[in-house]
Order: C-alpha cells, then structure tokens, then sequence
C-alpha cells in the first residue's frame, strides 16, 4: 500500500488557501511587475561580456550604488521593460553564496522560440556549458554565469 506524500499534501493546502479561496480577484495584483532583480558580480566585464554576447542583453546604465560609492550598479536589459541588474562590492571581497533560505536559486528568463533557437547556437559556438530540457527550438535551458549564478531560459 502507497503511503501519502507529504510534500504533496503541502501543495494542496497552499493551492487551496491562495489559489482557491483567500487570493484577490483576477487582476488585483498590487504592483507593476519586476523592474529589476540584483545579483552581485565579482567582475563586471566578465558580466558585461556574458550577459551581452551569450544572452543578447544590452547594458544600458551604469551608476553608482546609492549604498556604497565604491559599488557600481549596472543595468542590463533584458526585453519586455525588464532589467537584471548587478552590483559589484571591490572592498568586501569575494566570498561566494551558499544556497540557503533567503537566497535565490536562479532567474528564469524567457525567450519566443526564435530567441531560444539563436541562445541555442551561440551556446554551442561559444562552447558554453549547458543542460538542455526540451528541444532546440522549445524548452528550457540552463547555464551559469561568470560567477556561478544559475540562469534558466525558456520557450513560451
């Protein structure tokens, strides 16, 4: 005899309760989408140079961060009024994430399929590492960038 699984009685219960029941009517979301999410970089060329030649970005700000004037922000475009965003910190050194709560796994950005099929082969003719789920044309597909951040596009 199957015993239940836990973690999908979990899912059931948060489906119901905000899905279901408490949630707000269809189209009361109380903000305007993401503006930018921040990761930090430990060399903003090398980021630059990723974001820009393997996933077709464009870098279009580069200031000061507002918290520590030895940080710059940067802002790279990423399509749909979207912005990633990075921070370097040259005066706290290097210390690399640990996955844990409060951090992020990885950032899931889409692509038509025509973008997914171009991503595809400059991944392959820039010999980038990359784990493939689908197909060349639809799917998903996951990298990482210069300092080990995992990035995932996907076909819609």
């Amino acid at each position: 005899m199957d015993k239940p699984n836990p973690y999908e009685a979990k899912r059931r219960a948060l489906q119901k309760k905000f899905m279901d029941g408490e949630a707000p009517l269809p189209g009361a979301i109380g903000t305007g989408g993401v503006h930018h999410l921040v990761l930090i970089s430990s060399d903003l060329h090398a980021t630059v140079s990723f974001y820009t030649k393997v996933l077709d970005m464009r870098l279009v700000k580069v200031v000061e961060n507002r918290d520590d004037p030895t940080s710059t922000h940067i802002f790279m475009d990423m399509g749909g009024g979207n912005m990633l965003a990075f921070f370097d910190f040259p005066e706290h050194g290097d210390d690399p994430v640990v996955r844990g709560i409060g951090a992020m796994h990885h950032v899931a950005i889409k692509a038509t399929s025509a973008q997914f099929k171009a991503l595809m082969a400059r991944l392959k003719d820039q010999g980038i590492e990359h784990s493939l789920h689908g197909n060349e044309e639809t799917g998903s597909v996951y990298m990482r960038d210069p300092d080990n951040a995992l990035i995932e596009v996907t076909s819609f």
